[in-house]
């Protein structure tokens, strides 16, 4: 274990305002040798083993996401949801110790007029939303985070739940307003477990989510109890 590192500004900057220039760093060589000078190495006060981390699955599929947001949700537990908005952690990650799945997950066959904006998207973290759904490795820690929030005695079952389909992680996890009314998610994931159509139908799900938006518009959800709470949801599915 050792102090977990995060770039500084002017570091984030540069390497931010130069991606074309460092293309050929970005898909082969890397940045090992500026990252043993400079502001690369700024200690935050919590440890983590990172060695996990080149175990990372470049796949596409949802049942390689599942096993990196475990993976990345695990080895950085000690990150909090306050320190994983920080982008400077996640640039450092990207562009060190994560680079080779960033590369070959987010890189490998883009057309080379849109590579630097693949390396922008998936490389740096400068709002909350690419924080959260784009950078190669801080998507993962949030899908984990979320998901363990959910449920927290078997998050990988929820992970494979919301990561299912794209559209039901948008609604769990980019839509914040659902995303941060926790008894409302758990309801949502408590109902696709045990209705496999509702899981497993573009159509149906995206049915049922209107019908909870329409229906949920000014109700105070976080003060239902869990009974209630199904009892909506099961309307809502209806």
């Amino acid at each position: 274990m050792s102090k977990l590192l995060y770039v500084g500004q002017q570091t984030a900057d540069l390497l931010s305002d130069n991606i074309e220039e460092h293309l050929n760093r970005y898909l082969e060589s890397g940045f090992e040798d500026l990252e043993s000078s400079g502001d690369w190495r700024i200690p935050l006060s919590i440890e983590a083993d990172l060695k996990p981390l080149e175990e990372l699955i470049p796949d596409k599929g949802p049942d390689a996401e599942v096993k990196n947001s475990m993976l990345v949700g695990l080895t950085l537990a000690s990150l909090t949801p306050s320190l994983a908005r920080e982008n400077r952690i996640w640039i450092r990650l990207s562009h060190i110790e994560g680079i080779a799945y960033a590369r070959e997950r987010w890189l490998r066959n883009v057309p080379q007029e849109r590579m630097a904006q693949a390396v922008r998207t998936h490389f740096f973290a400068s709002t909350w939303t690419q924080c959260r759904d784009d950078h190669a490795i801080s998507r993962l820690w949030w899908n984990h985070h979320i998901a363990a929030a959910i449920q927290p005695d078997d998050p990988e079952q929820a992970l494979r739940l919301i990561l299912s389909r794209a559209d039901i992680r948008s609604n769990l996890v980019e839509r914040a307003r659902v995303g941060t009314r926790l008894p409302l998610a758990k309801a949502i994931v408590k109902r696709l477990e045990r209705d496999a159509q509702l899981a497993a139908s573009e159509s149906a799900f995206r049915n049922f989510m209107k019908a909870l938006n329409i229906r949920a518009a000014g109700a105070q959800l976080e003060m239902w109890d869990e009974e209630r709470m199904d009892r909506f949801i099961e309307q809502c599915a209806e």
